[in-house]
């Protein structure tokens, strides 16, 4: 269910080109927009069947329900933002570094200890460290996130980024963790709605990342200005959506998949061939024409997608699907869109992005087709089906793993579903792994029905999405971030809708990752690690944990020698970071050097990893000496002791 801004203009529309600039460290507005009059006046519905007392919907549970319509009469917003201010940020970023002279992260990740082995097992960290990137992991109980003040954790997280984002020269975040783990923040776009209900689109509450990223001004002057404890009001809390930090989040605590998604980013941003100017794009029906004998025009999803294609994805290879279903079909006339048609060119393709726009839950996006007419020409409730084209169990796999947008409500939603999670399931599921990125609704966006004649709202937000993505090489994380403020600035609402906007769409995936892929030199395994025990008996086995990370995420084999004149030769492959475990006897008493090396796929060999060993356990040498004048002299005495140190 995608909830729509009908426009009906009654005043004059003056679009220009006008030339303006937003400069900071990462953030530059050089591209021409609209110049929106704000005496324009626009209808605005927050439902699903436009003007309509009657309309459907799919529930929680999958069912069809019935609710009452809201209109609201508003106008474009007067941008009162000013954007010089946001020039200094740079010049003081950079001085706080040379005055304080202390180590810089570009890059944290925020977690909790139980998932730190997950994140450190994977080739995320060397490969990022590879590419330039200083990178960081903090806990939720350590110090500098622990000591902050704050009401709760969501607060000392983003207290700890606003002190340490310039003095540590932060631009990405990675929150690691299920929304439980480490939570969103709930927000309340519409100040007379406070009521908390998680799977009933029509509760106020909106869990957003964005709070995290715009660090301009702490809560009580921003994101809770009136300090009612209900953040990010419109009207009565003044967040500027300025995002001095790009956030992402993995979104599960189970680390089997954390480790998973981390090297699917790795191989995927190693990964620079052709397939990645490859789009695959559908849409469907948000609203028919004069539905429920609303007098509005329809809202087919596949406008979105058509623009998207034309205006960002000129040179690339293009799949298309949309509805041709029905009594009333989409006047682009592109393949029928079903879920076997879309999953199964997904599944045997090879597409970098996939975009689709449907009505959706947070295990589905459906089609809304028009199936039959009571003889009156109006679509109604009981003429219409729902039809998934995608859903938690379809057959995807993850070879060829996409950056995604899907405008439907809740596929982005980041608590536990009972039905299941459909946006995190794409980005973290072996089984599925679909998606390298996702971006999409944690709750229900709003849209408009004569996009892009009149823009904002989520297709705004996804189109330049797309076109920061694609057209300007951003990455995934400036892209969206970079996508909304952009909205925000130009295309604002005078209504809490914006503000929604703004909130719902969140990033499940690596804010730094570049679509396009980069091409590294490669790199030799690092110096392998060994750890056991330092002292042992003769003629025992004693095990010993080996382990090497490859920085371009390669498997890597080992070579062991053992220092009695005995290796192993080469053994593996094993993945990057796996820790192997192999045994070794030593039959004569002395000290050894365990040495042991590791050798990527491309035939690359690192330097030698050592550890020093006694067998059996040494005494200081007048100690060796003194004892061996005594055993030799008494034979047959001190058994235990013979026998303890190897005698």
């Amino acid at each position: 269910m995608k909830k729509i801004i009908p426009f009906l203009i009654v005043g004059v529309f003056l679009i220009s080109g006008l030339q303006c600039m937003a400069t900071e460290k990462k953030f530059k507005l050089d591209t021409e927009f609209p110049d929106l009059s704000n005496d324009s006046e626009i209808f605005i519905a927050p439902i699903s069947q436009p003007c309509s007392p009657d309309y459907q919907m799919i529930n929680k549970n999958g069912e069809h329900t019935n609710e009452e319509p809201e209109i609201h009469l508003i106008s474009y917003r007067q941008n009162s933002k000013n954007i010089t201010d946001n020039r200094e940020i740079e010049k003081q970023w950079t001085l706080n570094q040379k005055q304080n002279n202390i180590e810089t992260y570009n890059y944290v990740i925020i977690t909790v200890e139980s998932l730190y082995n997950a994140i450190t097992s994977s080739a995320f960290i060397g490969w990022k460290t590879l590419l330039g990137h200083t990178v960081k992991i903090f806990n939720i109980t350590d110090t500098e996130i622990a000591s902050q003040n704050g009401q709760d954790l969501p607060e000392k997280i983003r207290n700890f980024l606003r002190v340490s984002y310039q003095e540590l020269g932060i631009e990405y975040v990675l929150l690691i963790g299920d929304h439980a783990t480490i939570p969103m923040r709930y927000c309340y776009p519409d100040p007379t709605n406070h009521r908390f209900d998680i799977f009933d689109w029509t509760s106020g509450e909106v869990p957003t990342d964005y709070y995290y990223a715009d660090l301009s001004s702490g809560d009580a002057d921003s994101w809770d200005l009136d300090g009612d404890g209900y953040y990010g009001e419109y009207g009565q809390d003044s967040p500027d959506f300025f995002p001095e930090v790009y956030i992402g989040r993995i979104p599960t605590s189970i680390s089997t998949r954390i480790t998973y998604t981390l090297d699917k980013i790795t191989s995927f941003e190693q990964d620079s061939t052709e397939w990645k100017t490859n789009a695959l794009n559908a849409g469907s029906f948000f609203y028919f024409t004069n539905e429920g004998n609303s007098g509005n025009p329809a809202m087919d999803g596949a406008t979105l997608s058509y623009y998207i294609e034309n205006d960002t994805m000129t040179n690339w290879s293009n799949s298309h699907y949309s509805e041709q279903q029905g009594l009333e079909t989409s006047v682009y006339p592109w393949p029928p869109l079903s879920e076997t048609a879309l999953t199964s060119d997904w599944l045997n393709g090879q597409y970098s992005v996939v975009n689709w726009q449907g009505h959706g839950w947070t295990n589905r996006a459906a089609r809304k087709v028009w199936e039959w007419d009571d003889g009156d020409n109006v679509p109604e409730a009981s003429e219409i089906s729902f039809i998934d084209f995608i859903n938690i169990n379809s057959n995807l796999d993850d070879d060829y793993p996409s950056i995604v947008t899907a405008e439907s409500c809740y596929v982005g939603c980041p608590e536990a579903s009972p039905t299941g999670n459909l946006g995190i399931d794409l980005l973290t599921d072996p089984s599925m792994g679909a998606s390298i990125g996702v971006i999409a609704s944690a709750r229900s966006p709003y849209g408009t029905f004569d996009w892009p004649n009149n823009p904002g709202g989520s297709d705004s937000i996804l189109f330049e999405f797309n076109r920061f993505l694609i057209n300007d090489s951003k990455t995934v994380g400036e892209a969206l971030y970079n996508a909304k403020y952009f909205c925000n600035l130009f295309y604002g609402w005078d209504h809490y809708a914006e503000y929604l906007d703004m909130y719902t769409f969140n990033l499940f995936g690596e804010p730094s990752l570049v679509l396009k892929g980069i091409s590294v030199e490669n790199l030799p395994p690092d110096t392998p690690t060994i750890t056991g025990p330092a002292q042992g008996k003769i003629k025992v086995a004693i095990q010993y944990n080996f382990t090497a990370i490859d920085p371009n995420g390669d498997e890597v084999s080992y070579f062991i020698e053992w220092g009695d004149g005995t290796d192993s030769d080469w053994i593996g492959p094993y993945n990057s970071g796996c820790i192997i475990i192999k045994s070794h006897t030593w039959s004569t008493k002395g000290d050894y050097i365990i040495r042991v090396k590791a050798k990527d796929s491309n035939g690359d060999e690192s330097d030698w990893g050592t550890l020093t060993v006694t067998m059996p356990y040494s005494f200081n040498r007048p100690t060796l000496q003194f004892l061996k004048v005594l055993f030799e002299r008494f034979p047959n005495a001190f058994p235990f002791l013979r026998q303890l140190l190897g005698y």
